[in-house]
């Protein structure tokens, strides 16, 4: 059994963000930090992260850079140091993307018609995938877990007007329900952590750093609200019921896929070839990006 600081240090070197690598601002206004998208995980040694297939429906909507025709999206990675090395932030570039579009069961099913998965291959390889859990009652009411991602994205990363902090956030609760009720393999589960933006694709863990699942919604509460002016209404709040994607059904995905979808590897660095390339974290850390002038 992990403690949550062993549980950190040990997986979010696994652990990414999506991010715009371009911005629009007022001028003079240097950007703090690039807007998160979401969070996702490494599954495979070459370089195949998986999140939510609504993060990665993002990809197809965000423009090229005006000047160079460059993707407008990318994904970071943080890395702790070691006593020759400082801790190293790295941007990763995007090779192809797809998500679950089609789902099959056997028997009678209660989760999401078609699972909340997405996968995106980076240009890297030579990384450290998490492991995902599939044996027999892996999933059990009660159980505590913890989740390691980016809620409300860059924005508690520059709470105090400059970039304070660029760890993804650890988090912690009980695994609040399954379905459709207490068996082998749930069709899927809920925690009591808050689904926030950006925390989506989060993987979530058990006490021996096994993903059990994966951040995908949050059950919505709709206030109903009366205004003089405005009429009637209804406002959503978010709660702390959390809708998570089980881990087995990740690895059958993640399976499927890449019987689909082979990597291709051509061209691609290693991770220790690119962290390499920026001996010196303090000075140039491969974190960079345009600012677009308004």
């Amino acid at each position: 059994m992990l403690s949550l600081t062993e549980l950190f240090d040990a997986t979010a070197p696994s652990i990414v963000a999506f991010i715009l690598k371009n911005k629009i601002l007022p001028a003079n206004q240097p950007p703090l930090f690039p807007t998160i998208l979401g969070t996702g995980f490494f599954v495979h040694e070459d370089g195949l992260v998986a999140t939510n297939r609504h993060v990665i429906e993002l990809f197809d909507k965000i423009p090229n850079n005006p000047k160079t025709g460059e993707a407008g999206f990318a994904a970071i990675l943080f890395l702790p140091g070691t006593p020759q090395r400082s801790w190293q932030m790295l941007r990763l570039e995007v090779k192809s993307w797809g998500g679950l579009s089609g789902f099959t069961s056997s028997d009678d099913w209660y989760g999401e018609s078609v699972p909340d998965i997405g996968f995106v291959q980076l240009r890297v390889r030579g990384v450290r995938p998490l492991k995902l859990a599939t044996e027999d009652s892996y999933l059990r009411i009660g159980m505590n877990v913890a989740t390691i991602g980016y809620p409300m994205g860059d924005l508690p990363l520059t709470v105090m007007g400059r970039l304070n902090q660029v760890t993804p956030f650890l988090r912690h609760g009980v695994v609040s329900s399954v379905f459709p009720f207490p068996t082998k393999l749930p069709h899927g589960f809920t925690i009591d952590i808050m689904q926030q933006g950006g925390s989506s694709g989060s993987p979530i863990f058990d006490g021996d750093g096994m993903v059990v699942g994966m951040m995908a919604s949050s059950i919505i509460d709709w206030n109903l609200v009366q205004d003089s002016r405005l009429g009637e209404f209804q406002i959503p709040q978010n709660t702390n019921i959390s809708i998570a994607v089980a881990g087995h059904i990740i690895k059958l995905a993640v399976d499927e896929s890449l019987k689909a979808h082979p990597l291709d590897l051509t061209g691609i660095s290693s991770l220790q070839e690119l962290r390499e390339q920026h001996p010196d974290p303090h000075k140039s850390t491969g974190l960079t990006w345009d600012s677009w002038k308004v």
